[in-house]
């Protein structure tokens, strides 16, 4: 089941209020819902999100409303949109280049979140779509805007949103493919490195790379280790698209797709190295990572390696060693560790 955060519900009670104002329009476009979260009172024509996760949660009650795409694939449909505001401002700034293609002249964007989310901030950005831009609702710290679109969008290019750079480690070098919305956009994290400094180089056979990103850990893997096969798994659909094309940059073999954890990881594998994410929003989420160290065993070879980068403050090690049955720190500095153990 859908773990249902406080912020997921005062969100979501601030549609439900205006659910008489959403009820007049014909052609309705939701996009980036929370996950398992009810839209049947809104009666949606269209559901697009970015995680996976999400649109799995949304399959049964939707079935081919619901899209788990980053490409335009209708012109001035929608009369409507409603947009669940994104982690990032450089994010919303693609999700609304991204849907207002797809909307009528004169179409109704509706934005919604926290204030802790910065949703006053992102309200803002409304005022390049239209001149009237105002809140509608306000309680319990969540906000809903609307403008109405006063022009016509130029069609959405995801190429034109992408930004790449350099990295080298231990004279490895790796260029990487950056978009907005994807972890550490346009910079190597410290985390990662960390991890990278410090990569096995005797990895062999199949090798995953979990919450993939940009692909950054599982491309220096391959090309440390030229003969592993290489697979990276996300449920951000922007990140798969950065691991793709830094794939491609660096001339490098791999499986990329979209998991949930294992859910879609089939057979075993023979080692895994992750920075895994623990971000859901602004808001910490711990549960995909714990149930994935929790997972690995049962989806691992007997003695593959298990790499994974950390903040010093999540309580991974305790879990990773319940799991294993040992969590070694093979490297830490003032803020990450990198925990080794094997199957």
């Amino acid at each position: 089941m859908p773990v249902t955060s406080e912020s997921t519900k005062l969100r979501s009670k601030s549609i439900e209020r205006n659910a008489d104002q959403f009820s007049e329009y014909e052609n309705l476009l939701i996009f980036g819902p929370p996950e398992g979260d009810d839209l049947s009172y809104l009666n949606p024509k269209k559901v697009i999100t970015f995680d996976y996760r999400v649109f799995q949660s949304h399959q049964a009650s939707l079935g081919e409303r619901i899209e788990y795409s980053c490409s335009q694939t209708e012109s001035q449909v929608y009369d409507a949109v409603i947009i669940f505001v994104p982690k990032s401002k450089k994010e919303l700034d693609l999700v609304l280049a991204f849907l207002t293609p797809m909307l009528i002249k004169g179409a109704s964007i509706y934005l919604v979140g926290e204030k802790k989310s910065g949703i006053e901030s992102a309200a803002k950005r409304l005022n390049a779509l239209g001149s009237n831009n105002s809140k509608i609702d306000s309680a319990k710290h969540c906000q809903l805007w609307q403008v109405s679109l006063e022009q016509s969008a130029a069609d959405f290019c995801l190429d034109d949103w992408v930004e790449s750079y350099n990295i080298e480690i231990n004279d490895i070098a790796v260029e990487l493919v950056s978009i907005p919305g994807v972890f550490s956009f346009g910079q190597l994290d410290i985390g990662t490195e960390l991890l990278l400094q410090n990569m096995f180089s005797r990895l062999d056979g199949r090798v995953l790379d979990f919450g993939c990103g940009s692909g950054v850990v599982g491309i220096y893997t391959k090309l440390l280790n030229p003969s592993v096969q290489l697979e990276m798994v996300d449920i951000n659909i922007l990140a798969l698209e950065c691991a793709k094309r830094s794939c491609v940059l660096n001339k490098v073999d791999a499986k990329v797709y979209p998991s949930d954890g294992w859910k879609d990881v089939q057979g075993r594998v023979n080692g895994v190295v992750s920075n895994p994410p623990f971000h859901s929003g602004v808001a910490t989420e711990y549960r995909t990572t714990e149930g994935f160290i929790r997972g690995a065993k049962d989806k691992m070879s007997k003695h593959a390696p298990f790499l994974l980068v950390a903040n010093s403050f999540l309580k991974y090690a305790q879990i990773i060693e319940d799991t294993f049955e040992r969590c070694d720190i093979l490297v830490e500095n003032t803020k990450f560790k990198v925990y080794k153990t094997f199957r």
